[in-house]
């Protein structure tokens, strides 16, 4: 209430933020280094905890990679009408040569 009364002529000075050393702000930071990487135990071996199994391409018990395969499992294929928007642009290609 008394820091600021410009018709008295009471006018507080504002606190100062000082510039923190390197030291400290190096102090601080030491702790934001990662860690070792979470491990969990399954029945292919061990993997990261929020991530797929790379043996079996699992996660959370669902077929997330079907594995002997390039795609993933959850991709749609080529639908009818792209491959046959592409067979008569074929055709009518082949039939101006």
């Amino acid at each position: 209430m008394l820091a600021f009364l410009p018709f008295l002529g009471i006018v507080a000075a504002m606190s100062v933020r000082m510039k923190l050393t390197h030291s400290k702000t190096a102090s601080r930071r030491a702790h934001h280094r990662a860690g070792t990487p979470r491990l969990v135990k399954t029945p292919s071996g061990s993997r990261r905890r929020h991530f797929m199994d790379p043996a079996t391409g699992m996660y959370r018990g669902k077929q997330i990679i079907a594995m002997g395969e390039n795609t993933p499992a959850g991709t749609p294929k080529k639908s009818a009408n792209k491959t046959e928007a592409t067979e008569k642009s074929q055709k009518k290609a082949s039939e101006k040569k």
